[in-house]
């Protein structure tokens, strides 16, 4: 059944090449429609190229980047770091003037190393050096 629907779709009829095949008459019928409609965007999309590339915004993702990078550092989930960044952000986007720069809220799991170790009991008790991955769970009590 599965090489019967299969060489189905590879032979669709002729009259469906090219259309899409969803009932919904929202969505563009041909790849002609949606050609037409991207190019409806032309000018706007210049005009953000030309703003990225040689206007005001040019090199600005790489400042905010080197910002990132050399003054706030690593952006751990639930870290310092992570809220210094989100406010950076959220102050820079306002300073730019774009509109509906909102935060919203998320809960992010936050891990903190604690204290590891191991140690061979047999033959003989011996330490020995580990490192915990994040988001580790510590062995019972009972071990």
């Amino acid at each position: 059944m599965k090489y019967v629907f299969l060489i189905f779709f590879m032979n669709l009829p002729p009259q469906y090449a090219g259309k899409s095949l969803r009932r919904n008459d929202s969505y563009p019928k041909t790849f002609e429609d949606i050609k037409n409609e991207i190019a409806v965007y032309t000018d706007i999309a210049k005009a953000i190229i030309g703003l990225a590339v040689h206007g005001e915004a040019q090199n600005r993702s790489y400042e905010r980047l080197a910002v990132f990078a050399d003054t706030i550092g690593p952006r751990l989930s639930g870290s310092k770091n992570l809220d210094a960044a989100i406010k950076y952000m959220f102050s820079a986007l306002q300073e730019d003037g774009l509109e509906n720069v909102h935060l919203e809220p998320v809960k992010v799991p936050h891990w903190e190393r604690g204290e590891e170790f191991a140690m061979m009991l047999e033959p003989r008790n011996h330490s020995i050096a580990i490192l915990g991955l994040g988001g580790s769970v510590a062995t019972p009590p009972e071990g």
